[in-house]
């Protein structure tokens, strides 16, 4: 990586990173996912890491694959490697370079089985990104000749892909009609022609749904793996993308390839500043207390939920049998992935006494998991990726006081929670949480106002950016100068396209609806960068050229980065606007959130119709345990925790009365939309 240029010869490159930000000054950082879309997120880290120091860190898909690179960079900053950023610099330069088959190194890194070869070059080949000036259609076209134009793109791309079985195919169908067609004339000629055709066809039908079959499905159910699967070429072998990523950590962190693999115990562990000590922490120890504090989303389409890495809950263990992952991992990670885990232990009265082939499985280490392995779990892009099997009990299926682990299947974690900007919020945060959401530029969006970045949205002041984000999927209705249509009104192209944009739509908003509210939030959306990516870029575009990918990394990465610098860092000892009025806000948050929440908390606490009084529910709890289980083993409460628990309640009741009633519910500065205060279950 250190050989390639970083990208002067294409656009501006950010100098090394040489300064020393104050040592308490922190900042969390919070990325989400959309595959290529990722290029834009090291130069962003880079200018952010300038003037801050990360303290947590988190993301999902390809969020949580740069996630891992700067915990691994600020690790090593930590402990005196004054490069430690400098493989983030040089990341889209080498993620752009041009290897000797006509691929870029990112388009490298997604090797698939050998069975899903050619839907991997098909899906490269169809992925180049935006078109270049001389290229493109233009506008002038109109929108039914551009979309003929990239339907014969696709339908030549694959001819190319499978000529092999088409030629063969056609070849089948030119003897069969030699056989069937023995007189001459116009009729015979087309009879021909129709069976060579039909040949070639059907060939190409059975070649596509082979390579499905192969080399997805039984891929488990993606292309790539994440493994190298391709053979050495003359320059040596090709990393993949797990092997490219751990070698990215390993060198973030001042450690070889070889070495033990980074884990979260190392990154929980680091130097507060550096030169000082290690610290001692494990899983004991609240996520407040970690030194650098990584965290990821994954899902769990079995159980239908994200989870969150590593494991915070010990009610969600998960298990994998070694075999299962030799795939997506290298070697070195296996080992020491094995090495960390251990045989399947009861924990607890909730867990059955014995597994049925419990041997055959390792627990997935916490602490000790490698950091590189719960990047590829929340990185998993359905169908792209390969679902990584693991395993899990199933109570459902206990039988004689015995249970059994089921297999479990991971996918992409933006499939659940793609901006996860709630993980590290607190009532008034010590230091800012930023946040980068990749969006869309939309053609039919007005315009934005003088003066305003059209690639970058970040709200300069807190009454700006509570509005809703439109998604416009029906061009026709936001013509500029033009009534709305309908869709009657329409050609059969376009009507089936707005079919198509209505159907995504709905699948956008399905999976991002908690993730597009949260950002209308008045606390959210003053610390959230939404980068507005142009048609072409990142997403699933996977065979981007280097230019492309370098001006992406400038444009949204550096730029966003120095603007969240520029807002938010303070300068010759005076704190900045935006990050006053943050914490301003979040006390605003607070209390009205408290006011609501405890509304009315006296006379319910109170109540006694069919029931009875919280205080006198506590001072039974003396002499009978408040909870029933199974187990039937709960103590009664202890006399000092009973009188504890009674002062409490006085105290939130005094709380609550302070507020005052219904009508004087005002808030200190009225925010829209209001935010609501609510318990929820852990991911």
């Amino acid at each position: 990586m250190n050989d390639i240029p970083p990208g002067d010869d294409v656009g501006p490159t950010p100098p090394p990173l040489v300064e020393a930000p104050p040592i308490d000054r922190f900042c969390d950082l919070v990325m989400t996912g959309g595959v290529a879309s990722g290029v834009v997120y090291p130069w962003a880290i880079v200018e952010l890491a300038r003037a801050y120091r990360f303290r947590r860190i988190g993301g999902t898909s390809v969020g949580a694959m740069a996630a891992a690179l700067a915990a691994a960079a600020e690790y090593g900053r930590r402990v005196g490697f004054d490069q430690s950023f400098e493989p983030l610099r040089r990341i889209p330069s080498a993620l752009g370079e041009a290897l000797p088959d006509g691929r870029t190194r990112m388009l490298s890194l997604f090797q698939a089985a050998p069975r899903g070869r050619r839907l991997m070059t098909l899906w490269g080949r169809l992925a180049t990104g935006r078109p270049k000036a001389s290229e493109s259609p233009g506008r002038a076209l109109g929108t039914s000749r551009r979309r003929l134009a990239g339907l014969w793109r696709g339908t030549r791309e694959l001819i190319r892909v499978y000529a092999t079985p088409l030629a063969l195919g056609a070849l089948v169908g030119a003897i069969a009609g030699a056989i069937v067609v023995r007189h001459a004339g116009f009729i015979a000629i087309l009879a021909l022609l129709f069976l060579v055709a039909l040949g070639a066809l059907v060939a190409l039908v059975f070649a596509v749904a082979g390579d499905v079959r192969h080399g997805l499905i039984e891929n488990g159910l993606g292309l790539c793996k994440g493994g190298t699967t391709e053979k050495p070429g003359p320059e040596g072998a090709r990393p993949a993308l797990t092997e490219w990523l751990h070698e990215g950590i390993q060198l973030s962190a001042a450690l070889r390839a070889t070495d033990r693999p980074l884990t979260f115990r190392d990154l929980w562990c680091a130097p507060l500043t550096p030169g000082a000590p290690h610290l001692s922490r494990d899983e004991r120890d609240t996520p407040g207390r970690r030194s650098i504090d990584l965290e990821m989303i994954t899902t769990n389409v079995t159980h239908g939920r994200p989870y969150r890495l590593p494991l915070p809950d010990a009610t969600s263990r998960l298990f994998y049998k070694p075999a299962e992952l030799e795939g997506y991992f290298p070697a070195v990670v296996m080992r020491a992935l094995v090495a960390a885990s251990r045989c399947y232990t009861p924990r607890g009265v909730s867990d059955p006494a014995t597994i049925e082939n419990a041997d055959e499985f390792r627990e997935l280490p916490g602490a000790d998991l490698p950091i590189v392995v719960a990047a590829r779990l929340s990185l998993s892009f359905p169908l792209l990726f390969s679902a990584v099997p693991l395993w899990a009990i199933d109570f459902e299926a206990a039988h004689d006081q015995r249970s059994v682990l089921k297999r479990c299947q991971f996918t992409d974690g933006g499939v659940s929670s793609n901006f996860p900007i709630h993980l590290f919020d607190a009532a008034i945060p010590r230091w800012p949480t930023f946040g980068f959401w990749l969006d869309r530029k939309d053609k039919n969006r007005p315009p934005a106002r003088p003066g305003r970045d059209e690639d970058i949205v970040l709200p300069e002041f807190v009454d700006d950016g509570g509005t809703d984000n439109w998604n416009r999927f029906d061009p026709e209705a936001y013509a500029e100068g033009s009534a709305a249509r309908t869709v009657g009104t329409q050609g059969g192209l376009a009507q089936f396209a707005f079919l198509g944009r209505f159907l995504g739509g709905i699948a956008s908003s399905a999976m991002d609806w908690n993730d597009r509210t949260s950002m209308r939030m008045p606390h959210v959306r003053t610390r959230v960068a939404r980068l507005m990516l142009a048609p072409g870029e990142g997403g699933l575009h996977i065979g981007m050229p280097r230019e492309q990918i370098l001006d992406m990394a400038h444009r949204y990465g550096t730029n966003s980065g120095r603007l969240f610098v520029q807002r938010y860092a303070d300068r010759g000892g005076h704190v900045t606007r935006a990050w006053r009025e943050q914490r301003w806000v979040r006390l605003v948050v607070l209390i009205d959130g408290l006011r609501e929440y405890l509304n009315g908390l006296s006379a319910s606490d109170e109540w006694s119709a069919h029931t009875v009084p919280m205080a006198t529910a506590i001072a039974c709890a003396r002499s009978k345990a408040p909870l029933e289980s199974r187990s039937q083993g709960d103590p009664p409460l202890a006399e000092a925790r009973a009188h504890s628990l009674q002062h409490l309640l006085k105290e939130l009741e005094g709380l609550a009365a302070a507020f005052g009633g219904e009508a004087e519910q005002e808030s200190i500065c009225p925010l829209v939309p209001v935010p609501e205060l609510r318990l929820r279950a852990p991911l």
